[in-house]
């Protein structure tokens, strides 16, 4: 009797440890997969953190290049529309558009009168004129001549659109649909880009269209 009394107490004292065992190995490993999904957090976290830093500074090194060129442009648009009519005397304006080409800022204007078209590059640093071209009208064209009068201005044309879209102003083009005179206006954050187009004469957001 006393040995049976001794040998379920030994039995016991076993079971009790292997499941102490147990509850410690378990404790352990519950420990290790919290510490492991925590490292893991903490990397997704940086790495988003490093993603977005990599975003904005593509977007800021964007924005310098474009005020880099910008700051080079030296004619005026009325500068530009004077050179035109250097090369081609009383002719109409048809359209301005002012872009880039390479590193370079180009006025590209187009003109016409009752028998013929009318284009002209103008480099917008030098003044030079190149790629001056006419030909004749082809009599299914409706050309319209741009209202200039009252319009506002390339820069404020730009702060519309910078406002609209937040970003950097790039490019520009001024031309005239169904007697309404608009400014079309390219505005560059980071990658994305984007174009307002804005009536002249009232300030009033015409349409947008974006372009990643």
């Amino acid at each position: 009797m006393k040995l049976t009394k001794l040998t379920s107490a030994i039995l016991l004292g076993a079971t009790l440890l292997t499941g102490t065992v147990a509850c410690s190995k378990q404790d352990n490993s519950t420990a290790q997969t919290s510490q492991t999904t925590s490292h893991k957090s903490t990397a997704a976290k940086s790495s988003d953190n490093s993603q977005s830093s990599q975003t904005s500074d593509s977007s800021t090194e964007t924005t310098n290049s474009v005020k880099t060129e910008i700051s080079k442009i030296k004619l005026s648009q009325q500068e530009a529309i004077d050179k035109f009519h250097s090369q081609f005397s009383g002719k109409q304006i048809k359209s301005i558009d002012l872009s880039l080409e390479g590193k370079q800022y180009v006025y590209e204007i187009e003109g016409f009168d009752s028998t013929r078209e009318y284009s002209a590059e103008i480099n917008a640093e030098t003044g030079h004129a190149s790629s001056v071209h006419s030909e004749r009208l082809d009599h299914d064209d409706r050309n319209e001549a741009l209202n200039l009068d009252g319009i506002i201005s390339r820069d404020e044309a730009s702060v519309i659109a910078e406002e609209h879209a937040k970003g950097t102003s790039q490019e520009w083009k001024l031309d005239q649909e169904h007697g309404k005179t608009y400014w079309e206006v390219e505005v560059v954050n980071g990658h994305q880009s984007t174009e307002v187009k804005i009536d002249a004469h009232s300030k009033k957001i015409l349409e947008t269209e974006h372009d990643d």
